[in-house]
């Protein structure tokens, strides 16, 4: 096996490392606070398990009990926030939101996953600014039933998306450069908008609509014919143009990616690279969109996925 070859496979290994070897690597000191971040790898793994095996095996092992802490710290605050309409709680948020405020300020908390989110902010960059504008973006979303124009849209996701990615990069000791920043408002857009469409008859049937009310009036569709299930041309169109604007933001997330530095690179373009897959699917689905669904369609596209693996080995050689 060539030099390249073996230093491939000792990356692949070492990704692979058992979890307390990892969290040893990554300065987790023994104790409960190694049951902490187990706890928040395990949240994040019930709710994405087809991300989970992908980031224990690929990322460094310095960054993955950081990035499990953050991302548990987002999936709960998701599941807060995205209740249907009519049962949602503000004082409910209010009072975990709260919760979290003090552990900035004390560094203690009882929910396990969160005691192991406070240590990551304490020994990474982690602005607490950025932690209560996230928590800020999350109430927006609570009772929200649409958004009136594609601009409303593009506001409501920066402000509960950007935040987040900003922690995300801090946990990970990525520079805040603009580029990093183009390059992470891009992706999560383009994941927003696939989670938009591939979440859209849930959606429905929680009283939130995704689609801009603009765009509904520029296709002759109301939002009872979406509701309903109607299979017309002018749906047809409107849910087109949808995952034509989705498919857009992959290319412009893809293309900022590579102006940006290698770890960004190597944090989102797995992700993309799986979401574009699912993206596919998406789009060949037509008012089907409309049904609920507990699979994600896939289209594979063997050249992407080869380019794009390739890529994502290339930059994790330059992480360690």
């Amino acid at each position: 096996m060539t030099a390249p070859g073996l230093t491939l496979l000792r990356q692949l290994l070492n990704g692979a490392l058992p979890w307390q070897r990892t969290l040893h690597l990554a300065g987790i000191p023994q104790g409960r606070l190694r049951d902490d971040y187990t706890a928040a790898a395990h949240l994040a793994a019930r709710r994405y398990p087809g991300l989970y095996p992908p980031g224990r095996l690929l990322s460094p092992p310095t960054w993955q009990p950081h990035l499990f802490a953050v991302g548990a710290l987002i999936i709960y605050a998701d599941c807060l926030a995205d209740v249907p309409v009519h049962q949602h709680n503000r004082a409910v948020f209010d009072a975990w939101a709260e919760q979290v405020r003090q552990g900035l300020a004390t560094g203690r908390a009882q929910q396990p996953f969160l005691r192991a989110f406070l240590h990551t902010a304490q020994v990474r960059p982690v602005a607490p600014s950025d932690v209560h504008d996230y928590l800020a973006g999350q109430v927006g979303r609570l009772g929200l039933t649409g958004y009136a124009t594609e601009q409303d849209h593009h506001d409501n996701n920066e402000r509960s998306n950007m935040p987040a990615a900003r922690i995300l990069l801090a946990a990970c000791r990525v520079p805040p450069h603009p580029r990093n920043e183009t390059a992470s408002r891009l992706a999560f857009d383009a994941a927003q908008r696939w989670d938009d469409l591939a979440d859209l008859a849930d959606d429905l049937q929680r009283g939130l609509l995704t689609i801009p009310e603009t765009d509904l009036l520029h296709f002759g569709v109301t939002r009872t014919d979406l509701e309903a299930g109607r299979d017309t041309p002018a749906v047809e169109a409107l849910l087109a143009d949808a995952c034509g604007k989705a498919r857009a933001a992959f290319h412009a997330a893809q293309a900022a990616l590579d102006d940006a530095d290698p770890a960004v690179q190597f944090l989102y373009r797995p992700v993309l690279m799986l979401l574009s897959q699912a993206m596919k699917g998406l789009e060949h689905q037509g008012a089907a969109l409309l049904r609920p669904s507990p699979l994600w369609r896939f289209r594979l596209s063997p050249t992407q996925l080869i380019g794009d693996t390739l890529r994502t080995f290339h930059h994790r050689l330059h992480l360690t």
